[in-house]
């Protein structure tokens, strides 16, 4: 063995220690993720509510749901971020406080942003692919806030200013 050889395989003995004392001691630091009782959950049909809990509560509502790899250091750090500014912007768990019209244009915000496929972010799906809005789901989270009107007028009403479309 050459001597340029030799010294890296000291360093090499050296630095795989280190870096796993550094793993093991970083799982020591946590930033502490609570998930707060449900106050005002979001009152839809099953089927749109099904295709959030499943796309968006995780970041989105007070019902997180951390998978093991995200309870793991240095991960966990990005998961409590993520969740945490999620919250901030919009919690299903907490929009039955805000009026109806309101939790509308939130709702239509979010379809949106799962239409521009910015939600949930590609990193994220990335990660957990079952997360991924579907383009059925997609059409029926739209029918959802755009419903048909029946031909006798006695169906939902539409509002034509806030229709999505593709």
């Amino acid at each position: 063995m050459t001597t340029v050889a030799k010294s890296r395989s000291r360093a090499l003995l050296g630095t795989v220690p280190s870096l796993c004392i550094t793993f093991i001691g970083i799982q020591f630091i946590r930033p502490e993720l609570k998930n707060p009782p449900v106050t005002a959950d979001l009152q839809a049909t099953p089927e749109v509510k099904h295709i959030l809990q499943n796309s968006c509560y995780d970041c989105h509502s007070n019902q997180t749901r951390l998978p093991w790899f995200d309870k793991v250091s240095p991960a966990s750090w990005i998961a409590t971020r993520d969740v945490k500014e999620g919250r901030k912007h919009l919690n299903f768990s907490e929009i039955g406080k805000i009026p109806a019209a309101q939790q509308k244009a939130v709702l239509f915000e979010a379809v949106y942003q799962i239409q521009q496929n910015t939600m949930p972010p590609p990193a994220y799906r990335l990660v957990h692919p079952g997360s991924a809005v579907t383009p059925e789901q997609l059409a029926a989270l739209k029918q959802y806030l755009n419903p048909v009107p029946t031909r006798a007028g006695l169906g939902s009403a539409t509002t034509g200013a806030l229709k999505i479309t593709p």
